[in-house]
Protein backbone atom coordinates (compact mmCIF):
# COMPACT_ATOMS: atom_id res chain seq x y z
CA UNK A 1 0.00 0.00 0.00
CA UNK A 2 1.36 3.36 -1.16
CA UNK A 3 2.41 5.74 1.61
CA UNK A 4 -0.15 8.57 1.70
CA UNK A 5 -3.26 5.32 1.91
CA UNK A 6 -0.84 3.93 4.64
CA UNK A 7 -1.47 7.46 6.33
CA UNK A 8 -5.16 7.23 5.66
CA UNK A 9 -5.52 4.02 7.25
CA UNK A 10 -3.78 4.81 10.37
CA UNK A 11 -5.91 7.83 10.36
CA UNK A 12 -9.07 5.43 10.61
CA UNK A 13 -7.62 3.33 13.10
CA UNK A 14 -7.57 6.14 15.33
CA UNK A 15 -10.89 7.35 15.02
CA UNK A 16 -12.63 5.82 18.70
CA UNK A 17 -9.48 7.74 19.96
CA UNK A 18 -9.95 10.56 19.01
CA UNK A 19 -14.04 10.84 19.70
CA UNK A 20 -13.16 10.21 23.38
CA UNK A 21 -10.29 12.81 23.52
CA UNK A 22 -12.46 15.53 22.05
CA UNK A 23 -15.32 15.51 24.31
CA UNK A 24 -19.05 16.31 24.00
CA UNK A 25 -18.89 19.00 21.25
CA UNK A 26 -17.68 16.71 18.23
CA UNK A 27 -18.57 14.02 16.77
CA UNK A 28 -15.96 12.02 14.27
CA UNK A 29 -17.46 10.02 11.92
CA UNK A 30 -15.74 7.27 9.43
CA UNK A 31 -16.13 4.69 6.91
CA UNK A 32 -14.04 2.12 5.34
CA UNK A 33 -15.77 0.84 1.39
CA UNK A 34 -14.65 -1.67 -0.89
CA UNK A 35 -15.75 -1.49 -5.17
CA UNK A 36 -16.23 -2.43 -8.24
CA UNK A 37 -15.08 1.45 -9.97
CA UNK A 38 -14.47 4.38 -8.61
CA UNK A 39 -17.27 6.55 -10.50
CA UNK A 40 -17.24 10.86 -9.56
CA UNK A 41 -19.77 12.52 -11.40
CA UNK A 42 -20.17 9.84 -13.93
CA UNK A 43 -16.96 9.18 -14.58
CA UNK A 44 -14.81 6.67 -14.03
CA UNK A 45 -11.50 7.56 -11.72
CA UNK A 46 -10.07 3.76 -11.31
CA UNK A 47 -10.05 3.16 -15.38
CA UNK A 48 -13.26 0.65 -14.22
CA UNK A 49 -10.86 -1.23 -11.76
CA UNK A 50 -12.02 -2.35 -8.14
CA UNK A 51 -11.14 0.32 -5.36
CA UNK A 52 -10.64 0.60 -1.63
CA UNK A 53 -11.66 4.09 -0.07
CA UNK A 54 -11.58 5.50 3.58
CA UNK A 55 -13.11 8.57 4.85
CA UNK A 56 -13.12 10.49 8.41
CA UNK A 57 -15.28 13.42 8.94
CA UNK A 58 -14.50 15.66 12.35
CA UNK A 59 -17.44 18.01 13.20
CA UNK A 60 -18.20 20.06 15.93
CA UNK A 61 -21.77 21.42 17.53
CA UNK A 62 -21.26 24.76 15.67
CA UNK A 63 -21.70 23.32 12.60
CA UNK A 64 -18.07 23.87 11.33
CA UNK A 65 -16.52 20.81 9.99
CA UNK A 66 -13.23 19.42 8.10
CA UNK A 67 -12.74 15.75 6.63
CA UNK A 68 -10.51 13.46 4.58
CA UNK A 69 -11.05 11.02 1.94
CA UNK A 70 -9.31 8.74 0.21
CA UNK A 71 -9.46 6.33 -2.79
CA UNK A 72 -7.28 4.15 -4.53
CA UNK A 73 -7.35 4.46 -8.67
CA UNK A 74 -5.34 6.38 -11.52
CA UNK A 75 -3.06 8.71 -11.03
CA UNK A 76 -1.98 7.13 -8.04
CA UNK A 77 -4.99 7.36 -6.47
CA UNK A 78 -6.77 10.36 -5.07
CA UNK A 79 -6.59 12.06 -1.53
CA UNK A 80 -9.62 14.93 -0.97
CA UNK A 81 -9.49 17.30 2.40
CA UNK A 82 -12.24 19.78 3.06
CA UNK A 83 -14.05 22.32 5.97
CA UNK A 84 -17.14 23.55 5.83
CA UNK A 85 -19.69 25.06 7.88
CA UNK A 86 -23.37 23.63 7.65
CA UNK A 87 -26.33 25.92 9.33
CA UNK A 88 -30.37 25.99 9.94
CA UNK A 89 -32.09 28.20 7.67
CA UNK A 90 -35.67 26.82 9.16
CA UNK A 91 -37.01 23.28 9.97
CA UNK A 92 -36.06 20.98 6.95
CA UNK A 93 -33.70 23.69 5.93
CA UNK A 94 -29.87 24.10 5.90
CA UNK A 95 -27.36 25.85 4.10
CA UNK A 96 -23.52 24.47 4.03
CA UNK A 97 -20.55 26.31 2.64
CA UNK A 98 -17.69 23.85 1.83
CA UNK A 99 -14.12 24.30 0.16
CA UNK A 100 -12.40 21.24 -0.72
CA UNK A 101 -9.10 20.42 -2.23
CA UNK A 102 -8.84 17.19 -4.80
CA UNK A 103 -5.07 15.49 -4.88
CA UNK A 104 -4.08 13.07 -6.79
CA UNK A 105 -0.52 11.73 -6.24
CA UNK A 106 0.47 10.81 -9.24
CA UNK A 107 -0.86 13.64 -11.36
CA UNK A 108 -0.71 17.06 -11.55
CA UNK A 109 -4.25 17.89 -12.07
CA UNK A 110 -4.95 18.83 -8.17
CA UNK A 111 -8.09 20.60 -8.27
CA UNK A 112 -9.46 23.51 -5.33
CA UNK A 113 -13.34 23.61 -5.67
CA UNK A 114 -15.85 25.76 -3.38
CA UNK A 115 -19.27 24.60 -2.46
CA UNK A 116 -22.73 25.92 -1.85
CA UNK A 117 -25.80 23.16 -1.13
CA UNK A 118 -28.92 23.71 -0.01
CA UNK A 119 -30.74 21.29 1.90
CA UNK A 120 -34.79 20.84 1.60
CA UNK A 121 -36.96 18.47 2.21
CA UNK A 122 -37.67 17.22 -1.07
CA UNK A 123 -33.97 17.40 -3.04
CA UNK A 124 -30.40 18.49 -1.95
CA UNK A 125 -29.48 21.19 -4.96
CA UNK A 126 -25.50 22.32 -5.09
CA UNK A 127 -23.18 24.51 -6.59
CA UNK A 128 -19.72 24.05 -7.24
CA UNK A 129 -16.70 25.64 -8.91
CA UNK A 130 -13.54 25.12 -9.45
CA UNK A 131 -10.85 27.81 -9.20
CA UNK A 132 -7.99 25.98 -10.61
CA UNK A 133 -9.39 25.00 -14.15
CA UNK A 134 -12.71 26.91 -14.13
CA UNK A 135 -15.34 24.19 -14.38
CA UNK A 136 -18.75 24.55 -12.62
CA UNK A 137 -20.93 21.63 -11.64
CA UNK A 138 -24.54 21.75 -10.57
CA UNK A 139 -26.49 18.63 -9.04
CA UNK A 140 -29.62 17.56 -7.71
CA UNK A 141 -29.25 14.60 -5.00
CA UNK A 142 -31.90 12.69 -2.74
CA UNK A 143 -32.43 9.68 -0.54
CA UNK A 144 -35.59 7.80 -0.42
CA UNK A 145 -36.29 5.15 2.32
CA UNK A 146 -37.57 2.41 0.65
CA UNK A 147 -38.36 0.25 4.05
CA UNK A 148 -36.67 -0.03 7.31
CA UNK A 149 -33.27 -1.57 5.84
CA UNK A 150 -33.32 -0.28 1.92
CA UNK A 151 -33.28 3.04 0.74
CA UNK A 152 -32.44 4.37 -2.65
CA UNK A 153 -30.32 6.79 -3.84
CA UNK A 154 -31.00 9.26 -6.64
CA UNK A 155 -28.35 12.10 -8.32
CA UNK A 156 -28.45 13.97 -11.43
CA UNK A 157 -25.95 16.48 -12.14
CA UNK A 158 -24.11 19.04 -15.07
CA UNK A 159 -21.36 20.19 -15.77
CA UNK A 160 -19.25 23.12 -17.87
CA UNK A 161 -15.83 22.87 -18.57
CA UNK A 162 -14.16 26.43 -18.24
CA UNK A 163 -11.94 28.64 -20.13
CA UNK A 164 -8.49 26.57 -19.37
CA UNK A 165 -7.96 23.40 -20.91
CA UNK A 166 -5.64 20.65 -19.37
CA UNK A 167 -4.61 17.01 -19.92
CA UNK A 168 -6.02 14.31 -20.25
CA UNK A 169 -9.55 16.27 -20.79
CA UNK A 170 -8.31 18.46 -23.22
CA UNK A 171 -11.05 17.55 -25.77
CA UNK A 172 -13.45 18.93 -22.90
CA UNK A 173 -12.56 22.88 -23.54
CA UNK A 174 -15.44 25.12 -24.05
CA UNK A 175 -18.13 21.63 -23.40
CA UNK A 176 -20.28 20.27 -20.79
CA UNK A 177 -21.91 16.70 -19.86
CA UNK A 178 -24.69 15.70 -17.98
CA UNK A 179 -24.57 12.53 -15.67
CA UNK A 180 -26.96 10.36 -13.51
CA UNK A 181 -27.16 7.86 -11.00
CA UNK A 182 -29.26 5.15 -9.13
CA UNK A 183 -27.89 3.43 -6.53
CA UNK A 184 -30.14 0.42 -3.92
CA UNK A 185 -28.34 0.41 -0.18
CA UNK A 186 -29.05 -2.20 1.80
CA UNK A 187 -28.21 -2.08 5.37
CA UNK A 188 -26.51 -5.36 6.87
CA UNK A 189 -26.48 -3.99 9.97
CA UNK A 190 -26.24 0.22 11.56
CA UNK A 191 -22.12 -0.27 10.72
CA UNK A 192 -22.49 -2.53 7.55
CA UNK A 193 -24.14 -1.62 4.14
CA UNK A 194 -24.08 -3.22 0.40
CA UNK A 195 -25.20 -1.28 -2.86
CA UNK A 196 -25.83 -1.99 -6.25
CA UNK A 197 -26.37 0.88 -8.99
CA UNK A 198 -25.76 2.51 -12.06
CA UNK A 199 -24.34 5.68 -12.97
CA UNK A 200 -24.48 7.04 -16.55
CA UNK A 201 -22.81 10.36 -18.10
CA UNK A 202 -23.02 11.96 -21.65
CA UNK A 203 -21.24 14.97 -23.03
CA UNK A 204 -21.64 17.31 -26.14
CA UNK A 205 -18.71 15.94 -27.96
CA UNK A 206 -20.17 13.87 -30.72
CA UNK A 207 -16.68 11.80 -30.30
CA UNK A 208 -17.38 10.52 -27.32
CA UNK A 209 -20.32 8.30 -26.45
CA UNK A 210 -22.63 7.65 -24.16
CA UNK A 211 -21.34 5.91 -20.85
CA UNK A 212 -23.02 3.92 -18.18
CA UNK A 213 -21.41 2.07 -15.72
CA UNK A 214 -22.57 -0.82 -13.53
CA UNK A 215 -21.46 -0.57 -9.54
CA UNK A 216 -21.51 -2.41 -6.39
CA UNK A 217 -19.87 -2.76 -2.84
CA UNK A 218 -19.80 -2.87 0.63
CA UNK A 219 -19.26 -0.21 3.07
CA UNK A 220 -18.64 0.01 6.78
CA UNK A 221 -18.89 2.79 8.78
CA UNK A 222 -17.26 3.50 12.24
Amino acid sequence: MPKLYSILALTLLGVPQAQAALGDHFSVDGFTAFANNYVARGVSGSSNQPVVQGCIDLTHDSGAYVGLWGSSGDNGGELDWWGGYRFSLAPGYSLELQLTRFYYPGGTNHQTEGSVSLDTPWVTISARHDWDFGHNYFELNKTLALAPAWQLSLHGGYRNYGEKKYQPDYWAYGKSYADAAAKLIYAVNDKQSLFIGYAWHQDNNPDHATEGKLLFGLVASF
